[in-house]
């Protein structure tokens, strides 16, 4: 038997509201419970740029070239001071870990006219946002004065200063493979060198 009392009205008033609230909830709660889909962040692609000078060491001197420190075709010698122009591309690799490629070419500003181009692997770990490390290894391709191809590695820091802009510096070992002389047939001249330069970087989302 249906009851038309106030108790009855009373009771259907508060029916309709309570299923009104759980319909306007729904979608909230449903929101809630669902898992984040956020999307994750694009990679990013590190393009570089770099103009250095530098200055090195030859111990071996099979040529006499100028400036030698000692006496014999052994002793160390300097080099001539060089420009660096270099040009790199990074990928992440890890949490703070990029590798890449570069390629620098590099020309002589006093004595023989010498120039170079050098591809490198490329690896740098940001140790802070205001401290960068990076290594390389290369292969270093003399061009002229004579053509003759050699084995780099290098190490060195960049310090982030503003707008894409920092400083750099990079220690540089070299071994360079040259013509004979009447000696040997091929000469071997190991290289230690220090540039200190600029430097401009670039992110882009891919």
């Amino acid at each position: 038997m249906r009851s038309n009392g106030p108790a009855a009205s009373e009771l259907r008033r508060a029916r309709a509201v309570c299923g009104l609230s759980a319909w306007l909830a729904w979608p909230c709660a449903a929101q809630a419970e669902a898992p984040s889909r956020a999307s994750p962040a694009a990679p990013q692609l590190h393009g570089q740029a770099s103009l250095s000078l530098g200055r090195g060491l030859r111990f071996n001197n099979p040529y006499r070239l100028s400036k030698p420190l000692g006496d014999t075709a052994e002793s160390v010698s300097l080099s001539a001071t060089y420009l660096d122009a270099g040009l790199a591309i990074l990928f992440p690799a890890a949490p703070g870990l990029e590798h890449g490629a570069a390629l620098d070419a590099l020309v002589a500003l006093d004595g023989i006219d010498q120039f170079g181009v050098t591809p490198s692997y490329l690896l740098q770990y940001s140790a802070s946002p205001h401290l960068r490390w990076h290594a390389r290894l290369g292969l270093p391709i003399v061009v002229a004065p004579d053509a003759s191809l050699g084995l780099e590695a290098a190490l060195g820091p960049s310090v982030p200063v503003a707008y894409g802009l920092g400083l750099t510096a990079e220690l540089v070992g070299s071994l360079f493979f040259g013509a004979a002389t009447e000696q040997k047939s091929v000469t071997t001249i190991p290289m230690l060198a220090l540039q200190l330069g600029i430097a401009f970087d670039d992110h882009v989302s891919w």
